[in-house]
């Protein structure tokens, strides 16, 4: 088996462990840092793909469903992206380019199993519980999770097998309007990514910390993994001496509302 092959295997792998987000209990496997940096370590360049799926988690922070909408598909995206800069050796700048068309593609193709191939199965699955079948409406719920893992998982290798000639020459037939509005928005969007997290730090018991991490970059020379260790000794001492843990713990306990 050539590299290349071999390669395309390991994208199919990760792109469905991604996919495979919802049977893990929501766990985020499908961010794209996560992905992006499995990405990374299947084609040899970790370092990059950190870097890629750090750029993308700014693109796709406010993509989740809500009711019946399908946000942008980001397991696509993120991995064909992340792949996309490493075997061009493209700027990481140009993954938004490429991960953004993409996974609005791959949406479509999500859109089709919901509407189409779901409902089918739905159907079969119920005629299977007015017989008190439940083998055959196991094998219609797990069978849909395979068609939608198996064929998402196997788009993303293809994209990947046919090279990044091919990726680009979808998004080139892409019409002008769509591609530049697409551009205005992810000039827009990371900024919205930011103000977003911004938003949930900026209060008056947090604000400190911000500031804090601020001050270490900027006088004390430190990088993200020093910042990191800062704020990881930080957070434990808050937790594990100061009783913090027990009661955001409580408070949560007593909040039962789930909106």
């Amino acid at each position: 088996m050539d590299n290349l092959m071999m390669q395309t295997v390991f994208i199919f792998f990760v792109s469905a462990f991604g996919y495979c987000n919802s049977c893990f209990n929501s766990a985020l496997f499908n961010r794209p840092l996560v992905l992006g940096t499995l990405t990374g370590i299947a084609l040899g360049d970790v370092a990059i793909g950190c870097q890629v799926g750090a750029t993308l988690e700014l693109v796709y922070l406010g993509a989740q469903a809500i009711g019946a909408s399908n946000p942008p598909d980001m397991t696509s995206g993120s991995v064909i992206g992340t792949a996309y800069v490493i075997a061009a050796g493209a700027d990481v700048a140009e993954a938004v380019a490429i991960a953004v068309p993409v996974s609005l593609l791959m949406s479509m193709w999500s859109n089709f199993l919901m509407a189409v191939v779901g409902p089918i199965m739905a159907a079969k699955a119920d005629a299977y519980a007015l017989d008190c079948n439940r083998r055959g409406i196991d094998l219609m719920h797990w069978g849909f999770v395979l068609i939608q893992v198996l064929s998402q998982a196997a788009f993303c290798a293809a994209g990947f097998f046919v090279g990044t000639q091919a990726i680009q020459g979808i998004v080139d037939s892409i019409p002008a309007f769509i591609t530049d509005g697409l551009n205005y928005a992810m000039g827009i969007i990371p900024a919205i990514g930011f103000a977003m997290l911004a938003r949930m730090i900026m209060s008056k018991k947090l604000a400190c910390f911000l500031f804090m991490g601020f001050l270490l970059v900027a006088y004390g020379g430190l990088n993200v993994v020093g910042v990191t260790a800062v704020a990881a000794v930080i957070a434990a001492v808050l937790v594990f001496n100061t009783g913090l843990f027990s009661t955001v713990q409580a408070e949560a306990e007593q909040d039962d509302n789930e909106f």
